[in-house]
């Protein structure tokens, strides 16, 4: 691992000018320091330095979630990448402190989001993840100044937002209603690498980096370790992954180009949209499973037996229209028992019974049923959904609109602070 580092970071430094930057700052001193590499500047953010080994360190942590040497292209984007997260953690950490009155986050917690780190991102232990950094000669400082930065920001953007960043109950069901009308219609699994260009001057310089991405997936380079690196989505740190989606679940002009796309797996040409580029890798694609085509239904059973049942029951039909009418409607009646029957799949009920329960809706009441036994039997449907088990709850739907929410709130404000700051690229 260490060797390849070494060669990729050389040939890095070698394009960029880094190394070279460093050598002649070393040659202009006096010889009696010499002996002493200098420590090139490569950015300054409000007066805070970014240097050159800066730069090398956040190299040297990209480059381990790559499992072979990069191309000389995708290292300069890698080194570019590189700058500019040094630079928006400088001006988030500078936020946050300037609000929070210098209050510094804990090593405690610190310790705690590289022991998540070295867990989630590497499967291993602390002792083996500190062991592999230092092998690659990654100061472990180095690491806790990026996570503070992130859990500043993180704390600053969920202290300053949190109560005014708000889902509604409306969206919540435009959503699951969007979700349940997609059950029954084809399903593709995408991953996704957005390329942030706001203007036309960025648009083109994201325009050439898509077609780089492309051509390196091509060549063999693994989509989720380019996504983790260099996508602005939030789906980065997944690798990209947006697990299965309906067409429409997709922004349009994704939705547009997935649908006549060739058979997965396949990479999809860049994809322009507002605010950026996108490169789809589409991995998969399903049809409608019979389970998520099946039905599923809270039901209440009503069963009449002895003389007069059908009229009793017609009567009941007559005086409770619906499952919440029942109690009322069923005040003083004898003869008749109620069981309320939860979570029955329409295809486990026998067929003599379920023709007539077959289009039932909530709120609606199947007709008489005749039992082997002489009994009379009415279905009142309380609640019909979809029988796929995977829908998400309220709870997890709001949750997924309110990140997604504070995530854009994110970006425009450190779009706005980058605009005020003073940046000085060397």
């Amino acid at each position: 691992m260490k060797s390849v580092l070494a060669i990729a970071l050389a040939a890095t430094v070698a394009a960029s000018g880094l190394v070279a930057t460093a050598q002649q700052t070393q040659l202009a001193q006096p010889a009696a320091t010499r002996g002493n590499r200098i420590d090139g500047v490569v950015a300054v953010v409000n007066d805070k330095i970014i240097s050159e080994s800066d730069v090398r360190n956040r190299m040297r942590w990209m480059l381990l979630r790559f499992p072979e040497t990069p191309s000389d292209d995708i290292m300069l984007e890698i080194q570019n990448q590189a700058i500019e997260s040094l630079i928006d953690e400088k001006i988030k950490l500078a936020e946050f402190l300037k609000l929070s009155k210098d209050d510094r986050i804990s090593q405690p917690e610190l310790d705690e989001a590289l022991n998540d780190v070295a867990r989630s991102d590497f499967r291993m232990n602390r002792e083996q993840f500190n062991q592999m950094v230092a092998e690659v000669g990654l100061p472990i400082q180095h690491l806790r100044d990026m996570e503070e930065a992130q859990i500043a920001w993180s704390a600053l953007i969920r202290g300053r937002y949190l109560k005014t960043v708000r889902v509604s109950e409306l969206r919540i069901d435009e959503m699951l209603g969007r979700i349940k009308a997609s059950l029954d219609k084809p399903q593709y699994r995408i991953a996704e690498i957005f390329l942030y260009a706001p203007d036309q001057t960025s648009r083109q310089n994201a325009a050439a980096r898509a077609q780089t991405l492309i051509q390196q997936v091509n060549q063999g380079a693994d989509f989720q370790a380019l996504a983790r690196q260099f996508s602005a989505a939030p789906s980065a740190s997944a690798g990209g992954d947006l697990n299965w989606l309906s067409p429409g679940d997709m922004r349009p002009e994704i939705a547009e180009v997935v649908l006549t796309a060739p058979e997965p797996p396949v990479l999809l040409p860049p994809i322009q949209s507002d605010g950026g580029i996108y490169v789809i890798a589409l991995t998969g694609k399903r049809e409608p499973t019979e389970a998520a085509k099946a039905v599923i239904l809270d039901m209440e059973q009503i069963i009449a037996r002895g003389e007069g049942a059908s009229a009793k029951l017609a009567t009941l039909k007559t005086t409770a229209a619906a499952c919440g009418d029942l109690t009322k409607g069923l005040e003083g009646v004898t003869g008749i028992t109620r069981t309320p029957m939860k979570d029955v799949g329409l295809m486990q009920v026998s067929p003599a019974y379920r023709t007539p329960l077959e289009g039932k809706t909530a709120g609606q009441s199947t007709d008489i049923i005749d039992l082997p036994d002489g009994g009379k039997m009415v279905f009142y449907v309380c609640n019909s959904r979809s029988g796929d088990a995977d829908l998400p709850s309220r709870d997890e739907i709001r949750d997924r609109l309110f990140n997604a929410e504070l995530a854009l709130v994110a970006e425009r404000y450190l779009r706005d602070l980058k605009r005020e700051a003073t940046i000085v690229r060397r």
